[in-house]
């Protein structure tokens, strides 16, 4: 039987029904006689779909468009875009902190092929001009400015070359001029978008910022400026070292004032106990004075004996007028001895000139002890005044504290967003100038030559034509009700083969 059965292989059975589902399988493997039994059944088929996807593929070759690829490169310097800064308090000391250097291009390639900047670059050219086929459809605009985006968005590719700061653009356009006009309005629409993306936005957030602490400090200011106002505080050390130097001094002054006052109280104590020893009336003086009879009687003798003597010269000693007067010379020299015999003796009394010292001395030591006391009250006043201002200003001095590190914290702040402002409005004015830190190595040009998708095509439809005629072979193995070989149909069934009938043979 086995002899048999290798004289009619290769055989076809068409007739035979298959196998129950339910009956048990051995072997489920294909050997490669099978396989190529089955392609060998199905072979117009398989040619049919080989001759129809080749013939595809020649007119997709053939018909294939011509597209120009214009190209630029860009340089990605990161800037301090891309370098964290503290928005509040002062900056961070030492090296500035920057992003991931790679993150940092993947997001500037990303806003070059953001859909903002293909808007901005087709509403600056026109669909007209870019997609005229689009422009000439009979859709809605904005469908047709949909198509037309979805269009530059498959035909914009940007990349960026490893291991470098270049990014490689391209743009694939049916006509050379235009892809080069394009890709240079894209980049310009990309440098407008990175300026908003990074400026604007910053500066307009450190702007508010700014304004927020300026208004805080001036708050600051208002209520430091209020307090002082009500407690009458212009500057609180100043004022709080001046009234402490004040003490001091008015200390200093009491502590002299109470000595000047005890020695005049002493000084005052020891006059009052001297004056009670002293007697109010005493003799001032007591001298002899000469009398005017005696002066009188002088001048009469000294006339008298002036007389005698011209009378001497005129009469004799015993004429009548010269005993005269001679007699009356005698009478007044006895009454001069009797005068001079007796002196005139002057006593003067009157207050006691100590005693009048004494009361001076007193007045004016109970004038200082007065003053003394006056001063003493003048300076305790003082002290006082001095005290309950100190105790005010020590009572003031947390909240004073509190407010002025308000004010200090609020203007430090202040500051570092004026100078966040000054550096953000340098950068804005940086950018109206038209510097960046992205520059264009390679600018756009017009293709000279276009690049087919030719080889592409048809390798493509060479391999989707294997592909379909494998899939047809297995499809037609897989549908077909019938057995094409004695030994499919002995290992389905397990049972043994007598024999097979060729066709044709029956």
């Amino acid at each position: 039987m086995s002899a048999a059965v290798r004289d009619f292989s290769p055989t076809v059975l068409e007739h035979l029904p298959l196998a129950p589902l339910a009956l048990p399988r051995h072997a489920t493997g294909a050997t490669l006689r099978e396989v190529l039994t089955h392609l060998f059944y199905d072979k117009r088929r398989i040619r049919a779909v080989l001759l129809l996807g080749l013939l595809a593929t020649a007119l997709a070759t053939y018909f294939a468009p011509k597209r120009y690829v214009a190209e630029a490169s860009l340089l990605l310097r990161l800037g301090r875009e891309y370098i964290y800064t503290p928005e509040l308090g002062d900056r961070v000391p030492g090296a500035p902190v920057a992003y991931d250097r790679e993150q940092t291009l993947m997001a500037e390639a990303r806003i070059l092929t953001s859909r903002d900047t293909l808007e901005a670059a087709l509403d600056k050219l026109g669909i007209a001009q870019v997609y005229p086929e689009i422009a000439q459809s009979d859709t809605k605009p904005a469908l047709q400015r949909s198509q037309a985006l979805l269009a530059m968005e498959k035909a914009l590719d940007a990349e960026l070359l490893k291991g470098s700061n270049l990014l490689q653009v391209k743009f694939k356009h049916a006509d050379g001029e235009t892809s080069a006009k394009v890709l240079s309005q894209l980049i310009v629409a990309y440098m407008a978008k990175r300026a908003a993306v990074f400026n604007s936005a910053n500066f307009d957030l450190v702007e508010a910022d700014f304004g927020k602490r300026k208004l805080q400090l001036e708050a600051a200011e208002i209520r430091l400026t209020e307090f002082k106002r009500e407690r009458g505080i212009r500057s609180f050390s100043e004022e709080q070292s001046l009234l402490l130097a004040q003490r001091n001094a008015l200390e200093q002054r009491q502590s002299d004032s109470g000595l000047a006052l005890a020695q005049a109280n002493g000084r005052a104590d020891a006059l009052r106990n001297g004056l009670q020893t002293l007697q109010t009336n005493v003799t001032l003086s007591s001298e002899t004075q000469r009398s005017d009879a005696v002066d009188h009687a002088r001048k009469l003798l000294l006339d008298l004996r002036l007389k005698e003597r011209d009378l001497a010269d005129k009469f004799s000693d015993k004429h009548l007028l010269v005993q005269d007067v001679r007699a009356d010379l005698a009478r007044t020299n006895q009454y001069l001895r009797e005068m001079e015999a007796k002196p005139n003796l002057v006593v003067r009394s009157g207050r006691s000139p100590a005693r009048d010292v004494g009361e001076s001395d007193l007045l004016r030591s109970m004038a200082d002890v007065r003053q003394a006391r006056m001063g003493s009250g003048a300076i305790t006043h003082q002290l006082t005044a001095i005290d309950r201002r100190l105790s005010e200003l020590s009572d003031s001095e947390s909240t004073l504290r509190t407010l002025e590190r308000e004010r200090r914290l609020a203007e430090v702040t202040y500051e570092g967003a004026a100078k966040r402002l000054r550096d953000e409005s340098s950068m804005l004015e940086m950018d109206r100038k038209r510097l960046s830190n992205v520059s264009v190595v390679q600018s756009p040009r017009t293709p000279l030559s276009a690049s087919s998708l030719r080889p592409v095509v048809a390798v493509v439809g060479v391999f989707l034509t294997l592909c379909a005629a494998l899939l047809v072979a297995f499809l037609s193995a897989l549908w077909r009700d019938t057995y094409l070989l004695p030994e499919q149909l002995q290992r389905d069934l397990d049972v043994p083969l007598l024999a097979s009938i060729p066709r044709g043979s029956a």
